[in-house]
Protein backbone atom coordinates (compact mmCIF):
# COMPACT_ATOMS: atom_id res chain seq x y z
CA UNK A 1 0.00 0.00 0.00
CA UNK A 2 3.18 2.75 0.76
CA UNK A 3 4.44 1.48 -2.08
CA UNK A 4 1.55 2.64 -4.50
CA UNK A 5 1.01 5.51 -2.18
CA UNK A 6 5.05 6.65 -3.07
CA UNK A 7 3.48 6.22 -6.49
CA UNK A 8 0.88 8.06 -6.58
CA UNK A 9 2.60 10.53 -4.98
CA UNK A 10 5.40 10.64 -7.72
CA UNK A 11 3.16 10.55 -10.59
CA UNK A 12 0.91 13.57 -9.60
CA UNK A 13 3.93 15.63 -8.84
CA UNK A 14 5.44 14.83 -12.22
CA UNK A 15 1.89 15.78 -14.11
CA UNK A 16 1.98 18.98 -11.76
CA UNK A 17 5.52 19.62 -12.94
CA UNK A 18 4.65 19.37 -16.49
CA UNK A 19 1.25 21.24 -16.13
CA UNK A 20 3.16 24.03 -14.37
CA UNK A 21 5.84 24.05 -16.83
CA UNK A 22 3.86 24.25 -19.89
CA UNK A 23 1.88 27.41 -18.12
CA UNK A 24 4.97 29.32 -17.44
CA UNK A 25 6.50 28.37 -20.79
CA UNK A 26 3.31 29.51 -22.93
CA UNK A 27 3.72 32.94 -20.77
CA UNK A 28 7.00 33.84 -21.38
CA UNK A 29 6.39 32.71 -25.02
CA UNK A 30 3.35 35.54 -25.26
CA UNK A 31 5.72 37.84 -23.74
CA UNK A 32 8.01 37.15 -26.68
CA UNK A 33 5.68 37.16 -29.06
CA UNK A 34 3.87 41.22 -27.76
CA UNK A 35 7.73 42.56 -27.05
CA UNK A 36 8.47 41.54 -30.92
CA UNK A 37 5.42 42.90 -32.16
CA UNK A 38 5.79 46.03 -30.24
CA UNK A 39 9.42 46.10 -31.25
CA UNK A 40 8.81 45.59 -34.80
CA UNK A 41 6.24 48.37 -35.26
CA UNK A 42 8.24 51.02 -33.21
CA UNK A 43 11.08 50.28 -35.98
CA UNK A 44 8.72 50.35 -38.32
CA UNK A 45 7.40 53.89 -37.65
CA UNK A 46 10.51 54.69 -36.79
CA UNK A 47 11.87 54.07 -40.13
CA UNK A 48 8.09 55.99 -41.79
CA UNK A 49 8.66 59.22 -40.30
CA UNK A 50 12.82 58.98 -41.86
CA UNK A 51 11.03 57.77 -45.31
CA UNK A 52 8.24 60.67 -45.29
CA UNK A 53 11.07 63.56 -44.41
CA UNK A 54 13.21 61.93 -47.34
CA UNK A 55 10.34 62.43 -49.78
CA UNK A 56 9.98 66.07 -48.32
CA UNK A 57 13.56 66.70 -48.97
CA UNK A 58 13.77 64.94 -52.48
CA UNK A 59 10.14 67.12 -53.44
CA UNK A 60 11.52 70.17 -52.41
CA UNK A 61 15.30 69.74 -54.06
CA UNK A 62 13.48 69.04 -57.70
CA UNK A 63 9.74 67.83 -57.62
CA UNK A 64 9.86 66.56 -60.66
CA UNK A 65 13.20 64.61 -60.64
CA UNK A 66 13.83 60.71 -60.43
CA UNK A 67 14.72 60.72 -56.81
CA UNK A 68 11.59 62.54 -55.75
CA UNK A 69 9.24 59.60 -57.39
CA UNK A 70 12.39 57.35 -56.06
CA UNK A 71 11.47 58.59 -52.66
CA UNK A 72 7.70 58.82 -52.57
CA UNK A 73 7.73 55.09 -53.42
CA UNK A 74 9.88 54.18 -50.84
CA UNK A 75 7.70 56.22 -48.39
CA UNK A 76 4.43 54.13 -49.46
CA UNK A 77 6.60 51.23 -48.88
CA UNK A 78 7.05 51.80 -45.74
CA UNK A 79 3.68 53.13 -44.94
CA UNK A 80 2.65 49.53 -46.09
CA UNK A 81 5.44 47.94 -43.67
CA UNK A 82 3.95 49.99 -40.89
CA UNK A 83 0.54 49.02 -41.20
CA UNK A 84 1.44 45.60 -41.23
CA UNK A 85 3.11 46.02 -37.82
CA UNK A 86 0.05 47.63 -36.98
CA UNK A 87 -1.82 44.86 -37.46
CA UNK A 88 0.74 43.03 -35.20
CA UNK A 89 -0.26 45.05 -32.55
CA UNK A 90 -3.63 44.62 -33.11
CA UNK A 91 -2.83 40.47 -33.27
CA UNK A 92 -0.71 40.29 -29.68
CA UNK A 93 -1.43 42.55 -27.78
CA UNK A 94 -5.35 43.35 -26.43
CA UNK A 95 -5.67 46.95 -25.91
CA UNK A 96 -7.80 48.91 -27.60
CA UNK A 97 -6.54 52.27 -26.21
CA UNK A 98 -2.81 51.23 -27.10
CA UNK A 99 -4.12 50.32 -30.67
CA UNK A 100 -5.84 54.03 -31.40
CA UNK A 101 -2.64 55.48 -29.73
CA UNK A 102 -0.71 53.31 -32.70
CA UNK A 103 -3.20 54.34 -35.32
CA UNK A 104 -2.25 58.07 -33.97
CA UNK A 105 1.29 57.32 -34.35
CA UNK A 106 0.61 56.09 -38.01
CA UNK A 107 -0.79 59.06 -38.98
CA UNK A 108 1.26 61.60 -37.36
CA UNK A 109 3.97 59.35 -39.22
CA UNK A 110 2.39 59.39 -42.67
CA UNK A 111 1.84 63.31 -43.10
CA UNK A 112 5.01 64.12 -42.20
CA UNK A 113 5.86 64.90 -46.10
CA UNK A 114 2.79 67.27 -45.93
CA UNK A 115 4.77 69.96 -44.85
CA UNK A 116 4.46 73.68 -46.11
CA UNK A 117 8.60 74.55 -45.01
CA UNK A 118 11.04 73.00 -43.32
CA UNK A 119 9.73 74.51 -39.90
CA UNK A 120 6.86 72.56 -39.88
CA UNK A 121 8.78 69.46 -41.57
CA UNK A 122 10.61 69.60 -38.18
CA UNK A 123 7.12 70.41 -35.95
CA UNK A 124 5.13 67.34 -37.96
CA UNK A 125 8.47 64.89 -37.73
CA UNK A 126 8.61 66.18 -33.17
CA UNK A 127 4.97 65.65 -33.60
CA UNK A 128 4.99 61.83 -34.60
CA UNK A 129 8.32 60.89 -32.67
CA UNK A 130 6.64 62.13 -29.00
CA UNK A 131 3.60 60.28 -30.32
CA UNK A 132 5.82 57.29 -31.09
CA UNK A 133 7.37 58.19 -27.51
CA UNK A 134 4.29 57.72 -25.79
CA UNK A 135 3.36 54.55 -27.31
CA UNK A 136 6.29 52.60 -26.08
CA UNK A 137 5.86 54.04 -22.77
CA UNK A 138 2.23 52.74 -22.63
CA UNK A 139 3.21 49.89 -24.35
CA UNK A 140 5.98 48.61 -22.30
CA UNK A 141 3.38 47.81 -19.18
CA UNK A 142 2.16 45.23 -22.30
CA UNK A 143 5.05 43.29 -22.85
CA UNK A 144 6.77 43.31 -19.40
Amino acid sequence: MNQVFVSLVAVAGTLLGAVLGYVFQRHSADRSERKAAVLAYTSAVTETIRGQQDWWHRKDENPEGPEHRAARVEAHRLRGVARQAINGIAFYVNDNELLDLAEATFEAASDVHRAGSREELDTKSAVARELLRAFIHRASNKVR
